[in-house]
């Protein structure tokens, strides 16, 4: 189903744009990334600065909205991450990685983005050669908040259902933080 941008007039599929509803609590637009919330709704094509501009353009919208879609956004993915923990999918650390990627049971890499350069890039060279994307949007904290460690810079879904999600909701943030070179397959 097509939607139109309200701020943009650009069309595209729903799964492609950002819907925001009116919050019943406090009547102010609030993120609806599941669109499933009840309500009149604005559609808005996935890009920060035009949260921005929808943000600054009306009275019924916290300030902080593009930072709100930003956090709900990473706390999404580390909600995948975790399930896909659970679910056995994932393998954590940068030797279990390497062996991962060695055994050919990596599907996505995973890499901190504050975490040091020469390890990630030792790993994203196997993931390269291997064919194999590596996902480097959340930080260490985010990362070990989402698996219930600390100091997590690598990991890897070993399961290509999860790395498929992941990976299109990861292509989804990148998308609205401006990342116009994200790969999603």
């Amino acid at each position: 189903m097509h939607k139109t941008c309200h701020i943009s007039g650009a069309q595209d599929e729903a799964d492609n744009m950002l819907r925001f509803v009116h919050a019943p609590d406090d009547g102010f637009l609030t993120p609806d990334l599941a669109a499933r919330l009840p309500g009149d709704d604005i559609w808005l094509a996935n890009r920060k600065e035009l949260v921005e501009k929808l943000a600054a353009a009306r009275d019924d919208a916290p300030s902080d909205l593009a930072a709100r879609v930003e956090t709900r956004m990473r706390r999404h993915l580390g909600s995948l991450f975790a399930l896909a923990r659970k679910a056995g999918a994932l393998v954590i650390g940068f030797t279990k990685t390497e062996a991962g990627l060695k055994a050919g049971r990596v599907k996505l890499l995973i890499a901190a983005h504050d975490g040091a350069a020469d390890g990630r890039r030792k790993l994203a060279h196997k993931a390269k050669a291997a064919g194999i994307g590596c996902f480097t949007l959340l930080s260490s904290d985010e990362l070990g908040m989402a698996l219930g460690q600390s100091n997590v810079i690598h990991a890897g879904l070993t399961d290509v259902g999860w790395a498929k999600r992941i990976n299109r909701d990861a292509g989804r943030l990148a998308a609205y933080l401006g990342d116009t070179e994200w790969e999603t397959e």
